[in-house]
């Protein structure tokens, strides 16, 4: 995907995001669906804790619980259904 942004910023934060959603196994260590897991969590607090240094200087946090968590919840249920031939559904 091409960005029209120029922003050094913005172009940091979505590719430490794609990195980290796309480290996340499916499963937990025990087989488990991760949404179901005590380890989806430490997923999520690894986006929310993301920091990032703005030109300034400045250490921003990009993303809120909220987002944090939606963004895993969205990552899983795409892999899922292109996975499973798009049968499965949250």
């Amino acid at each position: 995907m091409k960005l029209k942004s120029k922003s050094s910023l913005f172009h940091t934060i979505i590719e430490r995001i794609d990195q980290q959603l796309a480290s996340m196994p499916l499963n937990d260590s025990e087989g488990a669906p991760l949404e179901d897991s005590t380890e989806f969590d430490m997923h999520v607090d690894a986006i929310k804790e993301m920091k990032l240094t703005n030109a300034s200087g400045t250490i921003i946090h990009p993303f809120s619980t909220a987002v944090a968590t939606q963004l895993v919840y969205d990552e899983l249920a795409e892999r899922r259904e292109q996975g499973n031939g798009n049968n499965w559904h949250e």
